[in-house]
């Protein structure tokens, strides 16, 4: 005779027999919640909930400008000016890390955190 239990995850039927104790949920659960298929499935239902709803007349080219803007502002460097300094700040763009930049010996001349190469500023902007 097999008894049957019920996962307190998922509330699926399972043989008692099949129960796994699960070391992030701290509990006992079915074999599918083990390997985390319900997990998944929790996930993608989710995904598809939060779908952004896109306006009338949107269009692959539309995706794809998106993703350039995106892309292009993830490029554009990022500078401050710092008053009463001749340093400017700069963040990264890499790592978004924030650091002082000299313009005038062009120290540093990588980011400090990431190593990343800083690019060029226009010393004639910020007298």
């Amino acid at each position: 005779m097999i008894i049957k239990a019920k996962c307190r995850n998922c509330n699926k039927e399972v043989p008692a027999e099949q129960f796994q104790l699960h070391y992030k949920l701290r509990m006992m659960v079915c074999p599918d919640c083990f390997r985390g298929k319900t997990q998944m499935q929790q996930e993608k239902e989710k995904a598809k909930l939060e779908k952004p709803v896109k306006p009338p007349g949107w269009d692959i080219e539309d995706d794809y400008l998106e993703k350039h803007q995106r892309m292009r502002e993830k490029e554009k460097p990022q500078f401050r000016r710092i008053p009463g300094t001749d340093h400017i700040e700069c963040i990264c763009r890499g790592c978004k890390y924030s650091f002082k930049y000299d313009p005038f010996r062009k120290k540093p001349s990588t980011c400090p955190f990431c190593n990343e190469d800083i690019p060029r500023v226009n010393t004639f902007s910020l007298l």
